[in-house]
């Protein structure tokens, strides 16, 4: 459990320690690739250990952003065997100050198809989810962001819906 807490603390002190002196907009920016994770203990249940990876193109002076987004989800039950998954599919993030240089709220959802072993019992999977990103130089920013993410049951199983904070980092691409 320690080492869960380890790298979003990096994180933290990253963002906050980096200087904006040096950054730029998401409006100067072209592309936009992040890298977050999540644990999410549910009692009675299970814990869940997501990674996510994103690659978006910016458009619309840096309020836009649509891409894909690849997820492994692991889900070590309570009682039973664990099982994994493989999420792709769409993202579509709208930032809401793409002109500061310091920090940008957003909001962002994604639609997936679901693959490995939990694509027995879920056969899709959307999210959503609002946060920040805090930007640490010219071409990074350390994400936080609040998520509600729902399996979609296929054949008779149940949707399984979990919520949780996640962190990550983004890198930016490209000059306009």
């Amino acid at each position: 459990m320690r080492r869960w807490f380890v790298g979003p603390a990096v994180l933290v002190l990253l963002g906050f320690a980096a200087s904006p002196l040096f950054a730029s907009t998401l409006g100067e920016k072209q592309q936009e690739t992040s890298f977050s994770a999540s644990y999410v203990d549910t009692e009675d249940v299970g814990k869940t250990t997501q990674a996510d990876g994103q690659w978006q193109w910016i458009f619309g002076k840096g309020y836009h952003e649509v891409g894909g987004v690849l997820s492994y989800l692991e889900l070590d039950a309570d009682a039973g065997p664990s099982s994994d998954a493989i999420i792709l599919g769409p993202v579509y993030t709208f930032n809401w100050f793409p002109d500061n240089e310091a920090v940008t709220g957003f909001v962002e959802g994604s639609f997936g198809f679901v693959n490995g072993d939990l694509g027995d019992f879920f056969d899709t999977a959307w999210e959503a989810s609002i946060g920040a990103k805090v930007f640490a130089g010219d071409s990074a920013a350390v994400r936080f962001d609040y998520f509600f993410q729902e399996l979609m049951g296929a054949d008779n199983f149940d949707d399984q819906e979990s919520n949780g904070l996640r962190v990550g980092i983004s890198i930016f691409f490209g000059s306009k």
